[in-house]
């Protein structure tokens, strides 16, 4: 740091300056809230993309890396690639498409709801504002970063993930904006996820044709989702789930095609093979005579798994909580996010910086007004502390 001082005044300068940003903390939600930016509405990302970038503080290196989809992925640093800085990551993409018609951002006494104010434009303004404090306070330059935020998050990071590796190349920790729990809870670890399509092909005939037994795909089907039900194991923590069928075209024709959808779930690599392994064996090939299959997964993220210097970093956040008087807690949560990619490439991270807040991807969205202002403190002066007290096993 440019000068040094005790936890508390540190503390207290870190709640002034933030306190101070409050209104235009709060202003700049509304307006980004206001703009849709669906995964699939380039226009709308791009849009609350130079919000962001408008706000950055100067002194950050930023880079625009455009997809073929047209959408603006933004990279901001500081000092040299080896520094081992913080990756900080966030995304702009929310699920709610310009003809939902949950858009607006209200303000409802103590609590923000609108369409990605926990998930996760709450999260985007404590990245944003925090790294503006820090620079108002003269400590930016001092801490080495590296910050993406992306705009396909919420459809597997498909463009990104690739640049969300890139960055985590040599970084010593890091920092994910999703929304925090409703006890303050941050995120230790995510489970990841694979995504499948199951093609099923019969013989059609007429129904009413005696003799024989039937090349049915929807039977084929019928009896591999029962077969991939079997595979869920609570103790373990796998899950599978057959969420989308489709086949069959009138009640007197044996159906020749039938197509099924599914996901499964895990927290470890060593699980994920396991259970890999199965749905192959019960879904790659047909037993009805007259039937095959094809199964192709079209989507997968690895888990968010605990790794060397988890303890650290953790820690790390507690110190600064503490200082500042904020209760948190750590949890694992099933849904996966960019968190996964960090730890897939070793570094240890933390998600669910963002505002505490619930009910992200219904019409019921929201977050606390005042998480909005404790987070942002909270990444401030866990930045700076990082700067005072490189994580020691890294």
């Amino acid at each position: 740091m440019a000068e040094k001082r005790s936890s508390n005044s540190q503390a207290s300068l870190v709640t002034a300056a933030v306190e101070g940003l409050r209104e235009e903390i709060f202003s700049f939600l509304k307006s980004a809230v206001d703009v849709n930016s669906h995964s699939r509405n380039p226009a709308g990302i791009n849009r609350v993309g130079q919000m962001v970038v408008d706000l950055m503080p100067h002194c950050l290196e930023h880079r625009v890396v455009v997809d073929g989809k047209g959408v603006n992925h933004h990279i901001f640093s500081n000092r040299s690639d080896n520094d081992s800085p913080v990756a900080l990551v966030g995304h702009l993409d929310t699920v709610f498409p310009p003809d939902s018609p949950f858009q607006n951002f209200s303000d409802l006494g103590d609590r923000f709801q609108g369409p990605g104010t926990a998930d996760m434009k709450g999260g985007i303004a404590v990245l944003v504002f925090a790294l503006r404090v820090l620079d108002d306070l003269g400590w930016l330059s001092d801490i080495p970063l590296r910050c993406m935020i992306n705009g396909d998050e919420e459809i597997g990071s498909p463009h990104s993930e690739a640049l969300i590796r890139e960055m985590a190349k040599g970084a010593a920790c890091g920092l994910v904006f999703e929304c925090g729990g409703l006890k303050g809870e941050m995120v230790s670890a995510r489970r990841g996820i694979r995504r499948y399509k199951l093609t099923v092909t019969g013989q059609a005939r007429h129904a009413g044709v005696k003799g024989g037994p039937k090349a049915s795909a929807l039977v084929e089907l019928s009896r591999i989702i029962l077969a991939l039900e079997d595979l869920n194991n609570a103790e373990a923590g796998v899950s599978v789930n057959v969420g989308r069928l489709f086949g069959g075209t009138a009640t007197n024709i044996v159906p020749d095609y039938a197509e099924a959808y599914f996901e499964t779930r895990f927290w470890d690599t060593e699980e994920e093979k396991q259970v890999v392994a199965r749905i192959e064996e019960v879904a790659g090939e047909a037993s009805t005579p007259g039937c095959s299959t094809e199964l192709r997964c079209h989507h997968q993220r690895p888990a968010g798994r605990w790794v060397d210097g988890q303890d650290d970093l953790q820690a790390l956040v507690s110190e600064s909580a503490d200082s500042l008087g904020q209760v948190i807690s750590f949890e694992k949560r099933g849904g996966a996010s960019d968190m996964n990619f960090l730890t897939d490439e070793g570094v240890p991270a933390l998600d669910g910086l963002g505002p505490v807040g619930d009910r992200d991807h219904t019409r019921d969205e929201f977050i606390f007004k005042e998480s909005l202002i404790d987070r942002t403190a909270l990444t401030v002066l866990t930045l700076a502390n990082f700067c005072t007290r490189p994580l020691p096993s890294i």
